[in-house]
């Protein structure tokens, strides 16, 4: 699990420390620092690979070392520094590119998914993954083909299983597409191809298959999502960018309700959103005690007139009550209601 992570002179940051925890929300107004902060993450994440960049890797690819160092203090380095799994682990880069680093054991063994906001939506088939270099794919491009060679699988972590479904991947990425979206889903491989056909069913016996362009968008990045998170493991880190993407006010609710099941089992999940029902959505399951509040985080990125990030702790009680509302916290509806109202 990533416990902690510290950050100096990368991009809008001078010195920020963050507390993560089994389920952690990331949000504020655009250009707020989250995507920085995700990036963060993903350099640390990407030199187990030991390319030869650094900063330009599997997971994220950022150009020069100029472009990245805070414009603002104008650092000789910039540090990331992590505890993962109880072990001190980090990185430190200078303006040549060169790096040092300590504790990598640590991220070598991590199993790490991570899903980007440019995700793959709707198709007539799929594309096998055939290096096997990464189970999904950075954008989801090789999840329905995970889930064909692994659907009568057991899950790897079995905790994860939900009691009113079968224990293996199928049954339970079905349970969980029907209970958010109403649709559950078949995945198969093309004999002599090297490409996977999905078919979509209203009902669990899959008696009449439709293509997923026939289905609504969500569906599919709904599924992606959700194949991805099944194919994790307790202790696992998921961090996927905006998973409301195409998702109905109430399928975001009730996505939000999947992940705080598989925080709670032992999955860290880091989410990035700019979706209000999936922050209402962990104020509910807190009051509702199906994630514990001990085990939820929630910041909100506020950018300084100076230019610089600040990551603020946005502090929900058991009640699911906010203690320190920031502006610009999902307050745009109450926003338009006061217009509306003339108040």
């Amino acid at each position: 699990m990533l416990n902690s992570i510290h950050i100096k002179g990368f991009k809008c940051f001078d010195s920020v420390q963050l507390m993560l925890k089994n389920l952690t929300l990331l949000t504020g107004v655009n250009s707020s620092g989250k995507s920085s902060f995700i990036q963060s993450i993903l350099l640390l994440m990407q030199q187990k690979d030991k390319g030869k960049s650094p900063i330009n890797g599997k997971f994220v690819h950022l150009g020069l070392m100029r472009e990245i160092k805070n414009w603002n203090t104008n650092p000789k380095n910039i540090q990331i520094q992590a505890n993962l799994s109880d072990d001190n682990c980090g990185i430190e880069l200078d303006m040549d590119e060169k790096i040092e680093s300590f504790g990598m054991a640590a991220v070598e063994k991590n199993d790490f998914v991570y899903l980007s906001a440019e995700r793959i939506g709707v198709e007539d088939v799929y594309k096998q993954n055939l290096t096997d270099e990464y189970r999904i794919g950075i954008h989801g491009e090789y999840a329905f083909d995970y889930l064909s060679k692994e659907r009568l699988n057991p899950l790897k972590e079995m905790h994860f299983c939900h009691s009113e479904a079968g224990k293996n991947l199928g049954n339970q990425v079905d349970y969980w597409l029907n209970y958010i979206m109403g649709y559950y889903i078949k995945a198969e491989q093309i004999s002599g191809t090297e490409i996977v056909r999905v078919s979509y069913h209203r009902d669990e016996g899959g008696s009449r298959g439709m293509k997923p362009h026939h289905v609504g968008t969500g569906v599919s990045y709904a599924a992606n999502v959700i194949i991805a998170a099944l194919s994790c493991k307790k202790g696992s880190l998921f961090l996927v960018e905006n998973p409301e993407i195409h998702l109905h006010p109430g399928a975001q609710s009730k996505l939000l309700d999947f992940f705080c099941f598989l925080a709670e089992k032992g999955l860290q999940i880091i989410i990035e959103t700019h979706s209000d029902h999936i922050f209402n959505g962990i104020r509910k399951s807190i009051k509702s005690n199906d994630i514990s509040k001990d085990k939820t985080m929630v910041y909100f990125f506020r950018q300084e007139a100076s230019g610089l990030s600040v990551p603020i702790e946005i502090v929900i009680d058991e009640n699911g009550i906010i203690r320190n509302h920031e502006r610009g916290l999902f307050d745009q509806f109450d926003d338009d209601l006061d217009e509306l109202l003339g108040l």
